[in-house]
């Protein structure tokens, strides 16, 4: 009865293991965004509000004559007429319509 008992805990526990990997590997995505979202939310310690002030300072920019001098002139293209739009094939509303777009990963 002893190695019974041993074997429903062992399989029981691998069953929530396998669950957890499979929770994770589905919705890891939406958890990673739900808890970026939740921390933060949360108050900054005060310690951590003067990092975070030094690390948005603005950057200085380049003075304009360094930055004209770097630059190559800027060069007009003219602009064309757009081409017509192509027609869409005729499609029975019952009819699944699938893309290129949609099979891309």
């Amino acid at each position: 009865m002893k190695t019974v008992n041993t074997i429903v805990k062992l399989l029981s526990a691998l069953a929530a293991v396998a669950g957890a990997v499979y929770i994770i590997a589905t919705y890891g995505e939406q958890i990673t965004a739900w808890a970026k979202k939740a921390l933060s939310s949360l108050p900054k310690c005060p310690c951590c509000k003067e990092d975070s002030t030094e690390e948005e300072a603005p950057v200085e920019e380049p003075v304009a004559e360094e930055a004209a001098a770097e630059e190559p002139a800027a060069v007009e293209v003219p602009v064309e007429a757009p081409a017509a739009p192509a027609q869409e094939p005729v499609v029975a509303s019952h009819e699944p319509v699938a893309e290129e777009s949609d099979f891309a990963e």
